[in-house]
């Protein structure tokens, strides 16, 4: 749900001639200058929009891991929701700017697949993390988010039907959108959440299965998750702050009825919760679903 270092992976095929090229994803590449002797060169490693990643594979997990491990200056924390039988959904990525200092950047969302079969050129048969859609498009959207405040990006999306939806991921970074001197746009945080993980809606019926709802929400000093699980089934409720920081978590076995979890507002601790936005994510093997929930 929250990602506090840079995981986001994108493995982008600008070839035409490549089976699972992309238009979007070729304009992509081609916000960043040629890295190689002025060409564009593949496979290359841009990380962190930084150019200087190169082509030898070797190096590429020391340069990943050496980056993930600086400290980021936002936070990313992504929900939605989706529909299988439409293929139809909407993400919210909610940007935390942890830092003292205003935050102007471009937003890149896209969804990626993977388990793709190709025989590329380099003798690679399987990909991961491949482009199919960018979300509303590879141009992103500019925010500019006080400190220690968030700005919020929502994006509707459709899984085209040829496309194996429990493969897709929709991926969500924060960019500088200046060039700085080395020629690096520099990414200050990514996250991704799996599509089948958003909070899944049923559509056409009088009572939606599977859903959780939150009531009262917003809620001053007490609310209460209700939800409905063959009995048995084991859950989990986690809530988190606008940091990502986990403060409280439940879990329990199903009934088999409609059920209630009732969260007084504290964290584990028992330390009261200041008014504000907090997050939470439901699982279970049939339900899995996430959202907000405002505190007065």
């Amino acid at each position: 749900m929250t990602y506090p270092g840079r995981v986001a992976v994108v493995d982008v095929h600008f070839s035409s001639a490549d089976s699972f090229y992309l238009e979007e994803a070729y304009q992509r590449i081609h916000y960043y200058p040629p890295p190689f002797y002025g060409v564009y060169f593949e496979p290359w490693l841009w990380y962190d929009g930084n150019q200087h990643g190169g082509f030898d594979y070797m190096l590429w997990e020391s340069m990943i891991t050496d980056r993930m491990a600086m400290p980021a200056p936002v936070t990313i924390t992504m929900w939605g929701e989706y529909t299988p039988s439409t293929g139809e959904g909407t993400v919210n990525v909610h940007l935390q700017n942890d830092s003292t200092a205003t935050v102007n950047g471009r937003v890149i969302i896209v969804i990626t697949e993977d388990s793709l079969y190709y025989m590329a050129p380099n003798s690679v048969e399987w990909h991961n993390h491949v482009p199919r859609d960018y979300l509303p498009d590879y141009n992103g959207t500019l925010v500019s988010i006080p400190a220690s405040d968030y700005a919020i990006v929502t994006q509707p999306f459709t899984i085209n039907p040829i496309w194996n939806d429990n493969h897709c991921t929709i991926i969500a970074w924060i960019q500088n959108d200046s060039m700085q001197v080395d020629s690096t746009f520099e990414i200050w945080q990514g996250g991704m959440k799996k599509v089948t993980e958003l909070g899944v809606e049923e559509v056409n019926t009088d009572v939606k299965r599977n859903q959780v709802l939150v009531m009262p929400n917003p809620c001053v000093g007490e609310t209460g998750f209700v939800f409905e699980l063959p009995a048995g089934l084991e859950y989990t409720i986690a809530i988190y702050d606008v940091s990502g920081r986990r403060i409280k978590k439940f879990k329990g076995v199903s009934l088999g009825k409609h059920s209630a979890v009732q969260w007084n507002v504290r964290d584990s601790k028992g330390q009261t919760m200041s008014s504000g936005i907090y997050f939470y994510e439901f699982t279970s093997l049939l339900a899995n679903t996430s959202g907000k929930i405002v505190v007065r």
